[in-house]
């Protein structure tokens, strides 16, 4: 079995290192306090929330994950919210019973599947779903905590909350954050600009309302000994200089890291026993021919001062609003260049990481370099 694992949340012996991140947010959380946590894509990070879930439940914890990202109206927020509740209940009667005397006029529905096991849903075709129900749904975490437990709630790809423009979802959720003495939370997601700017502008209404972290990449010595000692459970040898080359070649990202050595290990698996140089340029080239008609349609979509701008990143990730730079790269003007860094970063396609730009898939930058 291959012993890389990518695209799915990482457990077990394939999530490796994050100790310090992971010990951190467990300990802020316990602690009673809030954290935002701040990522690029594909570093990791829910990955390490599950890591992070799985410690508190051992102490008691009730951890409750919801993913925003599927959320497009206030309906879907009530309805997938209900459904992350309902799924950590193990007497849903009794959330049924709780539900129905908080939230009035929403109908809870409790029936039997096909092995005997109760099912949870909501019928709210008749009501009128706003801002009081809202708020009584976000009060639901606290009441399910009682006397003796604490609730913890984990709302990933936070940034997508900003859909819900029916009412001011933020400034009641934010209150709600504030008044409830059993229940803490954690905010992440993969738009990092946009977190940021929820988190730290003044004018927004979770501004300094929660401890801050930020995941950079993992200490390359732990990415070479994982390395390492994934390949030598089948008997295949990569040495430090290679595994540094293959972390290099997936930008030392976890997620193109394992995707890498995943494809190497199945090129090599009972035909080789070391990696080369080479073996890792042909898996990369590989990669990149299995996505190339993504690739091709991505940069296809892009604007013309997209493309230019997307074509420099692939050499050159600094100064990219100098003078020089500008003129190396034939880019527009600076205000027409800020524009499509902002449109590219919207679009999970670029990232910032202090003060360079980065193309957030190294195979991507990769595809760009071979063929545009």
């Amino acid at each position: 079995m291959n012993p890389f694992s990518y695209g799915t949340i990482v457990k077990g012996g394939s999530f490796y290192d994050r100790k310090e991140e992971c010990a951190r947010i467990v300990n802020t959380l316990s602690g009673g306090n809030n954290m935002v946590l701040y990522a690029p894509r594909r570093f990791g990070k829910t990955s390490l929330i599950f890591k992070a879930i799985e410690e508190l439940e051992t102490t008691g914890f009730l951890c409750i994950y919801f993913d925003c990202m599927p959320v497009f109206s206030l309906e879907s927020f009530v309805r997938l919210y209900t459904k992350a509740l309902s799924a950590k209940q193990s007497n849903l009667s009794r959330f049924a019973q709780l539900f129905s005397s908080i939230i009035k006029n929403i109908r809870p529905i409790l029936t039997f599947g096909e092995d005997g096991k109760p099912e949870f849903s909501i019928d709210f075709a008749n009501a009128e779903v706003n801002e009081t129900v809202i708020s009584q749904l976000l009060d639901m975490p606290e009441l399910l905590a009682g006397k003796n437990k604490r609730v913890i709630v984990f709302f990933d790809e936070f940034q997508e909350v900003s859909k819900l423009k029916n009412i001011n979802f933020e400034a009641l959720l934010r209150s709600k954050v504030q008044q409830q003495q059993k229940t803490n939370y954690l905010f992440f997601g993969s738009k990092t600009h946009i977190l940021k700017e929820m988190f730290n502008d003044k004018s927004k209404a979770f501004y300094n309302s929660a401890s801050q972290i930020s995941m950079g990449t993992i200490p390359q010595q732990e990415t070479i000994a994982f390395l390492r000692e994934k390949f030598y459970l089948s008997n295949i040898y990569i040495d430090d200089e290679i595994a540094k080359y293959l972390i290099s070649v997936a930008a030392d990202i976890p997620h193109y890291i394992q995707l890498l050595a995943s494809e190497i290990w199945q090129n090599m698996i009972n035909n080789q026993t070391s990696v080369t140089k080479t073996i890792v340029d042909e898996c990369a080239h590989k990669i990149l021919m299995l996505k190339s008609d993504y690739y091709f349609e991505l940069f296809e979509n892009r604007s013309q001062n997209q493309k230019k701008l997307l074509k420099a990143l692939s050499y050159e990730r600094k100064n990219i609003f100098s003078a020089d730079y500008i003129n190396k790269h034939r880019l527009s003007a600076a205000s027409t260049l800020q524009r499509s860094v902002k449109e590219l970063i919207n679009n999970g396609i670029i990232e910032k990481n202090g003060d360079e730009y980065f193309i957030t898939d190294p195979f991507f930058r990769l595809f760009l370099i071979e063929n545009c």
